[in-house]
C-alpha cells in the first residue's frame, strides 16, 4: 500500500506496531456509536447539510480511518 503520510504519522504507526500485537491491531474496530456517527455524517455530507464543525469532525474521522488502514496494512506485514 503506497500512501503519502507525514513522517510523524509513519513513526507513530510504527510505534503502535511495536507496542501492540499485529492481531490486536487487526482486531480493532470503531464502536457501533462511532460507526453510526460516521455514517450519519457521510449521508448528511452527501446531502450538503453539514455545518462547518460537522465537516471538520467528518474530515478527522476520515483521516483516522486512513491512518488505521495504513496501520492494519503494516500489521498484516508483521503477521
Amino acid at each position: 500500500m503506497s500512501v503519502n503520510l507525514l513522517p510523524l504519522y509513519d513513526e507513530f504507526l510504527d510505534y503502535l506496531i511495536e507496542k501492540a500485537t499485529p492481531q490486536e491491531i487487526l482486531a480493532f474496530q470503531a464502536s457501533p456509536e462511532a460507526q453510526a456517527t460516521a455514517q450519519d455524517l457521510i449521508e448528511r455530507n452527501n446531502a450538503g447539510t453539514l455545518t462547518p464543525d460537522e465537516t471538520r469532525v467528518l474530515n478527522q474521522m476520515l483521516e483516522f480511518e486512513r491512518m488505521m488502514s495504513v496501520l492494519k496494512a503494516k500489521a498484516l506485514k508483521a503477521v
